[in-house]
């Protein structure tokens, strides 16, 4: 079963779902639904409806961030590299084509 897109504007979440929980079982949520960086009410869809849950790892994106900006320096370099023939060009580009390797898997 697929989400339905942000976009589709045909719905509104109008409906509610009530649980009781004991109060470990409710601390464990809260512990979960922390720990995968979303909302209550998009944790629970996700779990009631079988929906992927997009986490937020801070520390993936800003490694992600980081290597964005060295990126952004080695192309810099191989530009200057290409332009004035002083850095090996190739080098630089293989650099760059490992970056980008890494940047990928992290997007994974």
């Amino acid at each position: 079963m697929g989400r339905r897109k942000e976009s589709d504007s045909s719905e509104h979440r109008t409906a509610t779902v009530t649980v009781q929980m004991t109060p470990s079982e409710r601390a464990e949520l809260d512990e979960r639904v922390k720990a995968a960086g979303v909302k209550l009410s998009d944790y629970a869809r996700a779990a009631l409806l079988g929906y992927r849950l997009h986490t937020k790892d801070p520390i993936k994106e800003r490694a992600v961030a980081e290597l964005w900006a060295i990126g952004n320096n080695l192309n810099q370099l191989a530009r200057r590299a290409n332009a004035t023939e002083q850095i090996d060009p190739e080098e630089l580009d293989n650099a760059l084509r490992l970056w980008r390797q890494v940047v990928e898997r992290l997007h994974e």
